[in-house]
């Protein structure tokens, strides 16, 4: 992944260098420079690569990187490339050479990455470490059965596992699926067909056979089909905000406007950018994957990318969990040996005991969690594609965002009015209604002026068409003929039409630049444009054309002459442009609808509100007007726009309209969110220092004075006003010395200046290239930071692909940031970052509740298995039972704390360290050590009571498993008064009723696992010869619960089958202690009354995990299966209630004390370090 994301700084650093300013040879060689550092950084990485593709790979990107320094088509003269190409700019290619050509360089597409086939990514669903690690789990059950088949519950064990763990593959498959088909809806890149000259004829072909050479024809609203030399502009003007994520329209023309920059030139436009305004044509020199874009295309596809955060921490996870059951397993294999047990029922209890660590309900609960939090992100507009991602985004500490388009509206709009001498804040009247305290009067004359002026120099205007989208799906609509569709199309635009005209004017899509948008928006809701404009009809030219100039950038202004009629003139000129030009060709102003003199006083306002509009990064326009005297310019006359033939200077200036694409409303707030949350926002932009400041502090992420303002304002050097603020500004062009600098250093002192920038908490990076970005990110990465980027052009897209988390635009953004990203905002809007950044984290901490919650019953599971094999007690619950509350009782509650509310201080606490792991050392204490054993007391207590009941003391059954003895017979009846108690075997062998010792050859256990000697009553079983006497074992407690067994028709007291019935009373402790457990899981450190019953879904829990007790209890079919018996009430989980209320109460006073004891400062307190996890 480095190896790519140097190769994307040696592409892309060339079209990116900043200074526009420096000669070819000097650009040359600068870029000679980081080629051979980025070179060898790279020859080192690859070097611990496989050499045979390291040495292919290296030699290709090679290729690359020579290719692109040496571009020169856009500076060789015209003649020569055309000869290059081996073409004609009037006739284009001959069909054979194009043909030809075809067959070499393949077609105009970009590659697509290798999709990997469905059922390779359901596999690597069903493979993840978790889901080996209960593929492993089933294995050992199927293995157990085929040891003891006689216990069936280890293949219902196995066969649970192998359907639960398909099913959350299944669900995780699908779920990815589905962003994946809203990713491919996103595809709409090339256009399908272009206009082309072939054998000197103009026609239409598929855009995917274009070859270099081709001579193609540019339409207005239609993309670049391939990178081209503009050969003809009619204002052409593109905009390249899916290459470069910038949506300011740049004029094309024929001159090479940039010898060392290609991407700044004028005279090339670029694959898959769109003309927005006029027309062209141009000369094809790169096509598909050679295209800029194709080639940054390129190097994200090849770029890999590292496990998500949630990932890391469930493989640590699986890793802790498996060796501690293995641990224990081991262990208890060993002393089975010790004690005497037979190997294959050693093995069989070792598999029972790793299984009962493995909480196999938890890979569902994840998968569920994830699931539910990406519909939750996707109805509030934000696309998931890598579920895992969520996680990741909830431990972002610091975000790199883009400004156009992610911080702000990307689209311009008035911001201030300067008329008659004062500013005037230019609020929108349509947005903030008619009761907002307006600073300008819309009936004050010098307000009118202007606003007369602006709306008639400008030429864009609202459109009310049918959208191209929906045009195109009616087109392409299957099994419709063409009649159907043309009213299909008809309809469409009726019903667009009603819609339009409901539209808010901010709203509606309009035709024309950015800038002159932005006028008509603003002065619609005042007055009608188009009446405006009706009202005075543009004068025409000698050559009936419209008397206009537009802007260009020379003259940097442009104007238009308009029918006027006044006392004394029929005509008045109207210019804008920008505000310095416009200014020196007026001699006079207009003040309160008089006209006055420049003087100094006028000269000094001009130039004062001029530099403040600038430094608060606005786009300033400047207006003004001159009526033509009619003796001179009577009704008719014939204006010469080549010649000029009317006056132009000494006009009379209007004011000035500033304009600025404005933080979208929620940005700051977001901003202040983050901040709060201990996350640091960076802004890395390649707008100027001073827009890019301007913004940065309208969005709150400059709030105080920067170096560079220190630095002016107290005459200081760089390096004493750096340690005078925490805000920091950093153009593009240190970066770039800074890779210069660091040249030749050994690599740890490599990026140290990068890392003292870093430092500052207010950072904004200006006029940066995505070679920059990249070492941006990287650098935010070895300061430990868990990077988000956000992007929206192609250039973005090595840097959101190398970012931990990254996040692209939908509707800007173009299709390789989306491809590249984790995540993408369908609506554009960074506020819906914050949003994931809290659901990221409130699922982190649900999680941590829900693993906290599994991990607790794991010991009321495991401690059972030691009481068998250590007390040799019946064993208190099966495996199978075990699969009951772990697939059972357990998922549903487990998977409803993702409806929990947010921890009180989600957003304010610091972003997890790395060290804070998902499941850690004080999680372990918490579940196992505190909770578990509690958990464990609520199982042994109902157990202990449930066979007290049925005759059996706790003392009992210690070591019971090894009682060996002289079975009776099944019809043998209890008698207290016999000396044999009724046991007819024992009475055939000591028929005289004395006793010396039980022949070994009749001794045998009692079968307290299986259903052999469920129908005996064990009073007659339990016995011993003492004293020449045959005794009672054990003394007996009064049976107070006459229960008959349906499965053998006799009573359970005294019975093995009260064995069953304790099971089942067992797993209803280990139930009601779960319910304890869960309310006061419910949250980290809110009190359980701050929590209050806002998880609705929590009562459904509880609900089916009470129906599902039903069920284990009174459905014969369950009882069959499970082992389980009917339970009456008196053992529903009553004996549990005094360790689950202490559980409760535990929980609480721990988040207490927690609260109580919370550390003011950045150390924490004792109580945080070692109770809270």
């Amino acid at each position: 992944m480095k190896s790519a994301n140097k190769t994307a700084s040696m592409i892309v650093t060339m079209f990116t260098q900043q200074n526009q300013e420096l000669q070819l040879a000097q650009a040359r060689k600068e870029f000679d420079q980081l080629t051979r550092e980025i070179a060898e950084r790279r020859k080192k990485l690859l070097s611990e690569l496989n050499k045979g593709k390291a040495q292919e790979k290296e030699k290709v990107d090679a290729n690359k990187a020579e290719k692109f320094k040496n571009m020169d088509e856009h500076r060789i003269p015209l003649e020569e490339l055309e000869q290059r190409f081996q073409t004609s700019s009037n006739d284009g290619l001959t069909k054979d050479v194009a043909n030809q050509r075809l067959q070499e360089v393949g077609k105009n597409e970009l590659t697509q990455k290798e999709k990997v086939p469905w059922y390779m990514k359901l596999i690597h669903e069903l493979t993840s470490m978790f889901s080996m690690l209960l593929w492993v789990g089933s294995i050992l059950c199927f293995i157990a059965y085929g040891l003891a088949p006689e216990d069936p519950s280890n293949l219902y064990l196995g066969i649970v596992i192998v359907v639960v763990n398909t099913l959350t593959g299944v669900i995780t498959f699908f779920q990815n699926a589905k962003s994946e088909a809203i990713m491919d809806s996103f595809k709409n890149f090339i256009p399908p067909e272009t206009l082309v000259i072939r054998d000197g004829q103009q026609q239409k072909l598929p855009a995917s056979n274009l070859v270099p050479g081709d001579v193609v024809i540019v339409e207005n609203g239609k993309r670049i089909p391939a990178d081209i030399r503009i050969l003809e502009s009619n204002e052409m003007k593109v905009d390249n905000s899916s290459l470069t994520g910038e949506s300011l329209l740049l004029m094309r023309s024929l001159e090479c406007t940039n010898p060392a920059n290609p991407l700044e030139t004028k005279n090339l436009a670029f694959f898959g950018t769109l003309c927005k305004e006029g027309n062209g044509k141009g000369l094809v020199i790169f096509t598909g994957d050679n295209t800029v874009i194709g080639q940054i295309a390129g190097l994200v596809d090849s770029s890999g990318g590292d496990d998500t955060t949630l990932r890391k921490e469930l493989n640590n996870f699986i890793k802790n969990i498996s060796v501690i059951s293995t641990i224990f397993g081991v262990i208890f294999f060993v002393l089975g040996f010790a004690i005497g047990y037979p190997p294959i029922t050693n093995l069989v209890f070792g598999i029972g005991i790793i299984v009962a660590n493995v909480p196999e309900g938890l890979l569902a609960t994840v998968t569920v969690a994830l699931t539910l939090t990406a519909k939750k992100l996707a109805y509030k507009k934000v696309l998931v594609k890598n579920l895992e991602g969520v996680e990741t985004l909830g431990s972002t500490s610091c975000v790199c965002s883009d400004k156009t388009g992610t911080l702000t509206q990307n689209k311009m709009t008035v911001e201030n009015l300067w008329y008659n001498n004062k500013k005037h804040k230019g609020a929108n009247l349509e947005k903030m209604g008619q009761k907002h305290q307006y600073e300008y009067d819309v009936n004050e004359l010098g307000f009118k002026i202007l606003q007369e002026t602006a709306v008639l120099c400008s030429e864009a205007v609202f459109d009310n068409s049918l959208p191209q989208d929906q045009k195109i799906r009616i087109q392409n609509a299957i099994g419709l003929n063409q009649q159907q569709k043309d009213q299909k199309l008809k309809e469409a635009n009726e019903k667009w039409e009603l819609n339009f005209n409901k539209m808010l004017c901010q709203e509606k899509p309009t035709i024309g630049d950015a800038s002159e948008t932005a006028l008509i928006k603003f002065f619609q809701p005042i007055n009608d444009i188009q009446k405006m404009r009706q009202s005075r009809t543009p004068a025409k030219d000698s050559e009936n054309k419209l008397a206009k100039m537009p802007f260009n950038s020379n003259n940097k202004y442009a104007f238009i002459i308009v029918e006027y009629e006044t006392e004394d003139s029929h005509y008045c000129l109207l210019s804008k442009g920008a505000p310095e030009r416009i200014w020196k060709l007026c001699n006079q102003v207009y003040k309160d609808g008089q006209i006055e003199s420049k003087d100094e006083e006028w000269e000094k306002s001009f130039e004062q509100i001029n530099e403040q509009f600038g430094r608060q990064g606005e786009r300033v326009l400047g207006f003004a007007k001159l009526h033509l005297p009619k003796e001179q310019f009577p009704f008719g006359y014939q204006f010469n726009m080549d010649k000029m033939n009317f006056p132009f200077n000494n006009q009379v200036f209007v004011g000035l309209i500033s304009l600025i694409d404005p933080p979208k409303d929620n940005v700051p707030y977001a901003v202040i969110k983050c901040k709060t949350a201990g996350i640091q926002v960076i802004m890395v932009t390649g707008d100027q220092p001073v827009t890019a400041t301007a913004i940065a502090r309208q969005c709150n992420i400059i709030t105080e004075k920067t170096v560079d303002e220190i630095m002016i304002e107290k005459g200081i050097s760089f390096e004493e006003a750096f340690h005078q603020s925490n805000a920091l500004v950093i153009h593009g062009d240190k970066l770039t010395k800074m890779a210069i600098d660091d040249e030749g250093l050994p690599e740890d002192e490599k990026g140290r200046q990068l890392q003292e920038w870093l430092s500052k908490p207010q950072l904004v990076f200006a006029r940066t290239s995505p070679a920059q970005k990249l070492i941006i990110v990287d650098g935010c990465q070895k300061r430990g930071h868990i990077v988000a980027v956000t992007g929206d052009g192609v250039n973005d897209s090595p840097a959101i692909k190398k970012a931990d988390i990254g996040i692209a635009m939908g509707i800007t953004g173009s299709d390789v940031a989306k491809d590249a990203a984790d995540m993408i905002l369908l609506n554009d809007d960074f506020s819906n970052i914050v949003i994931g950044i809290e659901e990221g984290r409130k699922i982190f901490d649900n999680l941590k509740k829900s693993m906290a919650y599994c991990l607790t019953s794991n010991i009321s599971e495991l401690v059972p298995f030691i009481g068998f094999v250590i007390f040799r007690l019946p064993l208190p619950l099966t495996t199978v039972l075990i699969l009951c509350i772990d697939l059972g009782t357990d998922v549903f509650p487990c998977t409803t704390f993702v409806f929990e509310d947010a921890e009180i201080d989600i957003m304010t606490r610091k972003p997890r360290s790395k060290s804070d792991h998902l499941v850690g050392g004080k999680m372990f204490i918490y579940a196992y050590l505190q909770n578990g054993f509690l958990s464990t007391y609520c199982g042994f207590f109902q157990w202990f009571a449930s066979f007290y009941d049925f005759g059996f003391y706790p003392s009992n059954l210690l070591f019971i498993g090894i009682r060996k003895t002289i079975l009776p017979k099944i019809n043998d009846v209890y008698d207290p008064q016999d000396p044999w108690f009724g046991n007819t075997n024992l009475k055939e062998i000591f028929q005289d009723g004395t006793c010396t010792e039980f022949p070994e050859s009749e001794v045998k256990e009692v079968d307290w696992i299986f259903a052999n000697h469920s129908k005996l009553d064990l009073r007659m079983a339990y016995l011993e010869c003492k004293d020449g006497k045959i005794q009672q074992l054990f003394e007996w407690a009064q049976c107070t619960v006459n229960l008959v067994s349906p499965y053998t028709n006799r009573p359970y007291c005294y019975t093995t089958e009260a064995s069953n019935y304790a099971q089942t009373t067992f797993l209803y402790g280990i139930v009601v202690g779960q319910i304890a457990n869960y309310q006061g899981l419910r949250s980290l450190i809110n009190a359980g009354s701050f929590q209050g019953f806002s998880n609705y879904y929590m009562f459904f829990a509880f609900w089916v995990e009470f129906m599902l007790t039903v069920c284990l209890s009174y459905v014969q079919v369950f009882n069959a299966v499970f082992g389980t018996r009917d339970v009456l009430f008196i053992h529903y989980g009553t004996g549990a209630l005094p360790f689950a209320l202490v559980m409760l109460i535990w929980a609480e006073g721990r988040k207490y004390l927690i609260r109580r004891f919370k550390s003011k400062t950045s150390f924490p307190s004792w109580w945080e370090r070692c109770v809270q996890f």
